[in-house]
């Protein structure tokens, strides 16, 4: 490993193939996009063009692809509301598994590459390792990238669409869909909606999906994203409730207990907010 990285993290890279290049943010990101108390910092006119425009270049990416792709995560929120809450550190993408040979091949002719980052235990030991779509699917990691690339291979992130953060939907052979410890999950969790939003047409992941994945991450702007739908009424008290017993049934042995209890004390003040919204 670390002869590895110290030939990746040198001036010069092979042209030739450029399979393995370092993770382009050993900084952290540019500007501090989210507050330690789970705020999203508020759009600049610049940052809102940018991302603007980054979702018009997604929707041309994809344009006639015939591939399932689905705006994922914390944007997709903004994207449901109709105006942006906030920050956005990254564009989420949901793909198929089924589909990822086809991904490859399409994105490819697109300028962009498959990728993955490695050495994720921490930010100084992390890189990148350009893949074909069978290692893309198999990799040992959590963090799956589509990037666009230049002739050599090297990575480009300056252009207005440079990384996709991939989410891959994998599913059982009933075709039902599976979360992270290959539990199945409810299919109309994974329908998409078509929306409009800034000029561009794009695939929406469900509210009740996204709320989930944020209940299992509990991240501080997770929680500020959930009462950002809940205030919206993307989420339904009887959908909170199904959501809930999904994650009682995947039970509570991978977390520290006080994980669980804010994650149950959370769910108890989603209830009693809609119940107060009723009585109001």
């Amino acid at each position: 490993m670390k002869n590895l990285l110290n030939r990746i993290s040198g001036k010069k890279l092979c042209a030739k193939d450029n399979i393995f290049q370092p993770f382009p943010f050993q900084g952290g990101f540019e500007k501090k996009k989210i507050l330690e108390d789970g705020t999203r910092v508020v759009l600049t006119k610049e940052r809102k063009l940018q991302i603007i425009t980054m979702l018009c270049e997604l929707e041309k990416l994809f344009d006639c692809s015939g591939l399932s792709w689905i705006v994922d995560g914390g944007l997709s929120v903004s994207i449901l509301l109709g105006d942006f809450i906030g920050e956005h550190r990254d564009l989420d993408l949901a793909v198929e598994e089924f589909q990822l040979e086809k991904l490859q091949e399409w994105i490819e002719r697109k300028g962009y590459g498959l990728f993955v980052t490695l050495g994720v235990q921490s930010r100084e030991t992390m890189f990148m390792k350009r893949v074909n779509w069978k290692e893309f699917s198999t990799a040992d990691t959590y963090l799956f990238w589509i990037i666009a690339v230049d002739e050599n291979g090297l990575i480009q992130k300056d252009k207005s669409l440079s990384f996709i953060n991939v989410h891959i939907i994998r599913r059982n052979e009933l075709g039902n869909p599976l979360s992270w410890g290959k539990k199945v999950l409810p299919a109309h969790w994974f329908y998409s909606e078509v929306v409009e939003f800034q000029g561009s047409v794009l695939n929406v992941a469900s509210p009740l999906k996204t709320a989930y994945y944020k209940l299992r991450s509990m991240r501080n702007y997770d929680l500020t994203d959930l009462r950002h739908m809940l205030e919206a009424g993307l989420i339904p008290c009887a959908d909170i409730e199904e959501i809930e017993s999904v994650l009682n049934a995947e039970g509570e042995n991978k977390h520290p207990e006080d994980y669980y209890r804010a994650r149950k004390n959370f769910i108890i003040e989603m209830k009693e907010w809609i119940t107060n919204q009723k009585g109001s």
